[in-house]
């Protein structure tokens, strides 16, 4: 057994970090524009229809945390840095 980590926990940590940075942008931003928009036309095969909001608040819950204030935690870099970091980790069964 190896001591390295899941890439599938990996690419996790690097969409909470993204998600951060995109929340603390300016709100006329593209890039957090665009990251908040629903596409209404079907995505081609391998795409996700969420958002990514809906792809972070579905990272929080399935690690059981709460979901209200993600947004505002943003804001405090140092707050959400720890807080992403508690996220990510996965839960020992």
């Amino acid at each position: 057994m190896t001591n390295q980590v899941p890439i599938t926990e990996l690419i996790e940590q690097k969409e909470l970090k993204w998600y951060g940075h995109v929340q603390r942008m300016s709100a006329d931003a593209l890039t957090r524009r665009v990251g908040g928009s629903k596409v209404d036309s079907k995505r081609r095969v391998g795409r996700s229809g969420k958002t990514m909001d809906q792809r972070v608040e579905e990272l929080a819950l399935k690690r059981g945390k709460l979901v209200n204030g993600l947004r505002t935690m943003t804001q405090d870099r140092r707050m959400w840095r720890t807080c992403r970091l508690h996220i990510s980790r996965r839960r020992k069964a």
